[in-house]
């Protein structure tokens, strides 16, 4: 397994569910975490029937690895 540098971004596949100024409440298959938005890096998106619809954020690996996300 390649170890990440704690400085590095993971590409975390997700659902949000909700959003705030502050925070995202993301979903990821088996937990649900709130992650700030100033540490989110980029996200991805995909379009859908009612509009685009985000599918994975990026976030510092130490903030992953934190909320139990990796």
């Amino acid at each position: 397994m390649t170890r990440l540098a704690p400085t590095e971004t993971i590409e975390i596949a997700c659902q949000v569910l909700r959003q705030t100024d502050k925070a995202w409440l993301i979903f990821d298959g088996s937990r649900e975490a709130w992650i700030p938005t100033s540490q989110i890096t980029d996200h991805a998106t995909t379009q859908g029937l009612f509009g685009e619809k985000i599918t994975s954020i990026f976030v510092p690996v130490w903030l992953a690895t934190e909320k139990g996300l990796v």
